[in-house]
């Protein structure tokens, strides 16, 4: 089977928004892929400013920004959907967010269903909350880099950080529409392993 699939990775407010198109083939139990295109879309002082302070702004006006923050995704997968001709061959998006961390808590900012409207995509974020929930710890930004199982599927060696962590988060969606697991307990503590990810559906049944 062939899939094709977006992923973002987004917490380098100085690298700005990496997104990344990959080709992942599974045969026989095997996992293989190939990066078919991939962009770097840098944050204006604005965007860098509101992100960089948003563990700090009272509730009602964070929740205007993780709406805006979805917006903002939402258009500049638009834009490299259209830069490099890819309508239609997409098959799904899937993205964790913007990493806060408010306290000891870590918040992922962006609205999965925003995008998911914009771009008329399916949308998968959103992966640990039901790990979490069977006690995982939380972890870091890096997770995604340090996710030693999935990097042995893939057998993915090193990379720019940002182009790993959208690899890993477009694989991870991949999984999760397949209802494989995506997330394993031997490596954050849950109770088991299991299936993460928010499916948003951005077309008519």
């Amino acid at each position: 089977m062939v899939y094709r699939a977006i992923g973002l990775a987004s917490d380098d407010l100085s690298a700005g928004l990496n997104i990344t198109f990959t080709e992942f083939q599974e045969q026989a139990g095997k996992w293989t892929f190939e990066v078919l295109q991939s962009a770097n879309f840098l944050y204006e002082a604005d965007w860098a400013n509101r992100l960089k302070n948003a563990a700090v702004l009272p509730i009602s006006d964070f929740q205007q920004l993780h709406t805006g923050y979805g917006e903002y995704m939402g258009q500049q997968i638009n834009k490299f959907i259209e830069q490099y001709q890819l309508h239609y061959k997409v098959a799904l998006i899937a993205f964790e967010g913007h990493t806060i961390l408010a306290g000891k808590n870590e918040i992922e900012l962006g609205d999965g269903a925003i995008i998911a409207s914009l771009t008329q995509l399916p949308v998968i974020n959103n992966f640990y909350s039901i790990d979490i929930a069977l006690g995982g710890l939380q972890k870091g930004p890096s997770t995604f880099v340090r996710s030693k199982i999935l990097k042995e599927k893939l057998a993915l060696q090193s990379a720019a950080a940002a182009a790993n962590n959208a690899i890993l988060i477009a694989f991870m969606g991949i999984l999760r529409w397949r209802q494989e697991y995506n997330v394993f307990a031997s490596e954050t503590g849950a109770s088991r392993n299991s299936i993460g990810g928010a499916l948003w559906t951005g077309q008519d049944a």
